[in-house]
């Protein structure tokens, strides 16, 4: 069998050169054309999809298909096109000690470029091994940040594969997660009601009061050995000689069980 070679001198120029790219969630159209025109060097004309009106954002998901010599069941490879921000005007640093660093002022990027460009470098480092293989099916996600909303948005339904590997994970080369948590996000408005808090405190509902009872009463944690729950945000009131009518809470309950 034909011996496959990563070239690494390639990795790097071309993390380079994507990650100067700005492409915050829902600001990801210069990645995507960036995108479609490498995987059509590779020999895949990858359809964009709607979900940049759906979403407001200003691309779309990036669906292709790679064929193959081989029969079987296509294989799915995946990975985002969008950063977290700060993200705009990254200036990647290269080291001596062959670390790749952004400047200080920006996030670098690497979630998840280095995904995409493992997906890139894989499938021509197979072609130019000349290396038989089943259909190759790639998705390039929109928005992956913000809780998956370009992928939430697109049409599973026309995909063959039955076999995934989603290059978004950090940790040791090799490394597979088998599982990821459903995350619901919730938000709890208490309404009390205002009233002086020196004259007549009585007349009042400690709305922020009222809500830390409540919470105070969860079990904030692991509920189980498949969920947890927290509430990270608290915020209330607006002078501190009002008994406070509003006490806003924010918080997600994340479990292996749908």
């Amino acid at each position: 069998m034909a011996q496959i070679e990563i070239n690494e001198a390639r990795i790097r120029a071309e993390f380079g050169e994507l990650a100067r790219i700005d492409s915050e969630s829902f600001g990801e159209r210069e990645m995507a054309d960036r995108l479609k025109e490498r995987l059509a060097e590779l020999g895949i004309q990858a359809k964009e999809d709607d979900t940049a009106e759906k979403i407001g954002g200003n691309a779309g998901n990036l669906f292709g298909t790679l064929k193959g010599g081989l029969s079987g069941t296509p294989i799915l490879l995946s990975g985002h096109m969008d950063t977290v921000a700060p993200g705009i005007g990254k200036k990647p640093v290269f080291h001596e000690d062959g670390t790749i660093t952004s400047d200080g002022t920006t996030v670098l990027g690497a979630d998840d470029l280095t995904g995409v460009i493992a997906i890139l470098e894989g499938i021509r480092a197979v072609q130019e091994a000349e290396i038989p293989h089943r259909d190759i099916e790639i998705l390039f996600a929109a928005a992956e940040e913000p809780f998956t909303r370009g992928s939430s948005e697109f049409d599973f339904s026309q995909m063959k594969a039955k076999e995934s590997y989603v290059l978004d994970v950090t940790g040791p080369v090799g490394t597979a997660i088998l599982q990821a948590p459903t995350i619901l996000s919730f938000e709890a408005a208490v309404k009390g009601r205002a009233a002086h808090a020196g004259f007549e405190p009585e007349k009042g509902i400690h709305a922020i009061q009222t809500a830390t009872r409540a919470i105070a009463a969860l079990k904030l944690g692991h509920v189980d050995e498949e969920t947890t729950l927290n509430v990270g945000l608290i915020s209330g009131g607006s002078v501190v000689n009002a008994v406070p009518e509003l006490c806003t809470c924010r918080g997600e309950i994340r479990s292996y069980s749908h």
